[in-house]
């Protein structure tokens, strides 16, 4: 996991690249990536320099819910979803938020501002289970998920709910 290595460019080192490179030439992907906004950074980096590598970004990369911010993790989730190997889950949202009072519609302004950038068959669905747990459970996890993405299209739901997970890590249904 990189966010507990002590250097912040561990996950841009040469012997890291290389080995991601390994994965890739197997059509592994790296799903372990950008677990905090600090690590956002690396993401285009990753993409430049592993181009055949699918990589997710992990729990959108806990934007600062609980701060109510928003600029300075929108700027680096817009460029790590330029690129078309790069994909985000919907996750892990819940314990980026107020642990207690936390509802879609805190969740909604960051789930929106991505699916935005990355559209929905590159956004994807994770429950963070059981960490989720200490900020609720699963179901309040899916229900308020579902609640923020209400408004979105049958089919953009059904990608981020299950759809683009399947294609990303190849499930044959």
């Amino acid at each position: 996991l990189n966010h507990d290595e002590r250097d912040p460019d561990w996950l841009i080192r040469d012997s890291v690249i290389e080995g991601l490179k390994i994965l890739a030439s197997f059509g592994l992907t790296f799903d372990v990536v950008a677990v905090f906004p600090d690590h956002l950074r690396h993401v285009p980096v990753l993409a430049e320099k592993v181009p055949n590598l699918r990589i997710v970004i992990d729990h959108l990369a806990k934007p600062p819910i609980r701060e109510k911010s928003i600029a300075d993790w929108a700027e680096q989730i817009k460029m790590a979803a330029e690129y078309p190997n790069v994909y985000a889950k919907v996750s892990g949202l819940n314990t980026a938020a107020d642990p207690v009072r936390w509802s879609s519609d805190d969740l909604k302004p960051y789930i929106d501002f991505a699916a935005a950038c990355f559209g929905a068959r590159r956004l994807m669905f994770g429950s963070d289970w059981p960490v989720a747990n200490l900020a609720g459970d699963y179901l309040k996890v899916w229900t308020e998920t579902n609640k923020a993405i209400a408004d979105y299209s049958p089919e953009d739901r059904e990608a981020i709910l299950g759809g683009s997970a399947a294609e990303f890590y190849r499930i044959q249904g």
